[in-house]
């Protein structure tokens, strides 16, 4: 596995932010078809959300299943992450892969009052 992504699904914000500013990786880049800011949704790590979209991540930017960093952060519960996300203008009204509107897939009440 790519140590960047390795870093990003750990929480290891050095290790990210040396392999982007020393390595010169393009922050929009797609491993396994998803993007590191969608990794770093899933895993809840608003710190390197937020180094990220510093550096011009693509913030709805879908992966090869139609996720974007919102969706995935709704989906495992990362309250932090989704309220960072919508405060730097991700889009909430956003649908899953299947239809579902991002505010129905919340399942966590303190989301789900974000998202209105």
């Amino acid at each position: 596995m790519n140590d960047l992504v390795w870093g990003i699904k750990n929480g290891d914000s050095d290790q990210v932010k040396e392999a982007i500013l020393t390595k010169g990786i393009n922050v929009n880049q797609k491993f396994d078809g998803r993007p590191l800011l969608v990794f770093a949704a899933d895993y809840g790590h608003a710190d390197i959300l937020e180094f990220l979209l510093s550096r011009g991540a693509s913030i709805d930017e879908k992966d090869k299943h139609g996720i974007t960093a919102l969706l995935a952060a709704i989906w495992e519960g990362h309250t932090a992450c989704v309220k960072l996300l919508l405060e730097k203008g991700a889009s909430r009204t956003g649908t899953t892969p299947d239809g579902t509107s991002y505010f129905d897939a919340a399942e966590k009440d303190e989301i789900k009052a974000l998202l209105k």
